[in-house]
């Protein structure tokens, strides 16, 4: 259905409006929580601050107050606290505390005597770590320009006494950049982690977390002050754990995100932290460490105060790479269903697989199959989000997957299996599937995400009926395109039954470069290792190459695209 353009633009200005409205609210709810629950304020704190929310109610008011915000000629402004008593400066802080015995004073605990309470030291020490961390082993760019001290343009950080539940914030201040895209800032911390929000982990690993967070998004501010806050959040929490590997605090994040798959990505709920796992799988298999900084060092370059350049910062990355957004959202969704660091499941792996608290997400749906044709549809799924849907097969499958409204290729359609007793998947994508269980099954699960952002929400068809007999799975030519790693292509295959399968190698021009031959025993995965060279023993070229396996009863044809 076409809808006219002014009535278009009409509809999204009151959507845009009713959006702002809804964030505004969640930042006030999420701000006044009385219960034990953490809360990461910064970015409701910078929310209210970017909406201009003016206080409507004295709770509102009170609470602006009391962590140093005002009201100034009808706008919010973060307002650098006073200077405070006393003074701790590092090689690249200065940490602000009092010791007079008010509500934010710090301990006055001092075991080696110097004058400088532990409490203080310690979290100089730990900020140091964590500059160092960012700067030197991490390589992003760190200029800050807005420190309260004339002639001292150390970062400041002030210890007080904030609401029971928050962690730490960081206040956005006065633009730095002739472009006005990159702010200033300055964080709280508290005075202390003594409070039943905090009692999971000690003291010490709380402002260890709480640094590493609050730090990364100061030099977020400094990249791009406009930038969405889910980006900011998920990819500070992913920070926390590449500094502090062994703390682990970001698990708690994850059971409610795998329990709201259909969530997109970047809803900026809570939800937000938990997408951390995306850029957890773009670290350990899309470049590392260095993609997501060239993620950040692209939103510096695509900054802008009204448009979302989240998604084109993180695909102009992976691009680099030789990914995109969607292939990584894509694979990372498949590498949550398989939830494993076994090397069988490459690229669809987490190192810390087996100590995360979930085994993969939501399954929204459990379709049942014998011999009845079955058609299951779903009205709604969100950009960014995708559906997991569990399959029960007693008989050979065919399983296929239609849009209902929206283009082909808007949607990803995925088949994930995993074999019986054994560290082996198979995955499949396309429209069309078919699945033979009486090769062993643990279970399967149908993954429908995604890939496009030409609307707001799809919704799809899944019919399945009598499908085929197969002697002859063929692993692992998925993903595509294959990047070159260690000049080797591995490959895997289950039978059923005895038999020889011959495997030939075509270039795009039909002509065979490379044969091999195999002995395949029923019930037992053989695994074919290709080291990238043709029958004269010459490395290939990148491009495209089709895979034929010919067994006794089957002929499978495999495309692959082999990238130096």
């Amino acid at each position: 259905m076409k809808i006219n353009r002014l009535l278009y633009r009409f509809l999204t200005i009151i959507t845009l409006c009713f959006s702002k409205e809804a964030e505004i609210r969640e930042s006030w709810a999420a701000l006044l929580n009385s219960n034990f629950e953490q809360v990461h304020a910064t970015h409701h704190i910078n929310n209210l601050i970017r909406q201009n929310a003016i206080p409507s109610s004295k709770m509102e008011k009170d609470l602006l107050d009391k962590i140093g915000i005002k009201v100034l000629d009808e706008k919010l402004l973060a307002m650098m606290p006073e200077q405070m008593n006393d003074i701790y400066q590092t090689s690249h802080f200065n940490i602000h505390y009092d010791t007079d015995g008010s509500s934010g004073s710090v301990s006055l605990n001092d075991v080696n005597n110097n004058s400088i309470p532990d409490y203080v030291e310690n979290m100089g020490l730990i900020f140091e770590d964590v500059y160092y961390f960012f700067k030197d082993s991490m390589g992003y760019d760190i200029t800050f320009l807005n420190s309260q001290n004339v002639g001292n343009n150390k970062y400041d950080i002030f210890i007080d006494n904030l609401p029971t539940n928050y962690f730490a914030i960081t206040y956005t201040t006065s633009f730095i950049n002739q472009a006005s895209t990159s702010c200033g800032s300055y964080i709280k911390m508290r005075n202390n982690y003594n409070g039943t929000a905090f009692q999971n982990i000690t003291e010490l690993e709380n402002i260890k977390i709480t640094a590493a967070h609050e730090f990364f998004h100061a030099i977020q501010f400094s990249y791009n002050c406009y930038e969405r806050f889910w980006l900011m959040e998920a990819t500070a929490v992913w920070s926390e754990d590449e500094i502090y590997n062994e703390i682990n605090d970001h698990y708690r994040y994850m059971p409610s995100w795998f329990q709201n798959s259909a969530k997109p990505i970047d809803d900026e709920s809570s939800h937000m932290y938990g997408s951390f796992i995306f850029f957890q799988y773009i670290d350990e298999h899309l470049g590392g460490y260095e993609t997501i900084k060239n993620i950040w060092e692209r939103s510096r370059s695509n900054a802008n105060s009204v448009n979302d350049v989240s998604f084109t910062s993180i695909n102009e990355a992976l691009e680099s790479v030789g990914s995109s957004f969607s292939g990584a959202l894509n694979n990372m969704r498949i590498a949550n269903r398989i939830m494993s660091s076994h090397p069988n499941a490459d690229p669809f792996t987490y190192l810390e697989a087996e100590s995360y608290p979930v085994t993969g997400p939501l399954e929204i749906a459990q379709l049942y199959f014998e011999d009845q044709i079955i058609e299951y549809s779903q009205n709604y799924l969100a950009v960014n989000s995708a559906n997991y849907i569990k399959l029960d097969l007693v008989a050979p499958a065919k399983i296929s997957i239609s849009i209902l409204d929206g283009y082909v290729d808007d949607l990803f359609h995925a088949i994930v299996f995993k074999h019986k007793d054994r560290d082996a998947w198979t995955i499949r994508s396309g429209n069309n599937f078919n699945i033979d269980p009486t090769v062993g099954i643990d279970w399967a699960t149908i993954i429908i995400n995604t890939q496009s952002q030409n609307q707001d929400r799809w919704s799809y068809k899944t019919k399945i009926e009598s499908g085929i007999s197969e002697e002859l799975i063929v692993n692992n030519t998925y993903p595509n395109p294959f990047i070159k790693n260690e000049n080797e292509f591995i490959s895997r295959f289950i039978s059923t039954i005895d038999q020889n399968i011959n495997i030939s190698i075509y270039n795009i021009l039909g002509k065979q470069i490379f044969k091999h031959k195999l002995v395949l025993l029923s019930g037992e995965e053989q695994v074919f290792k290709w080291n990238l060279k043709n029958n004269r023993g010459n490395k290939i070229s990148s491009g495209i190459y089709f895979f034929e396996i010919d067994g006794q009863n089957e002929r499978k044809v495999k495309k692959v695209t082999i990238l130096n």
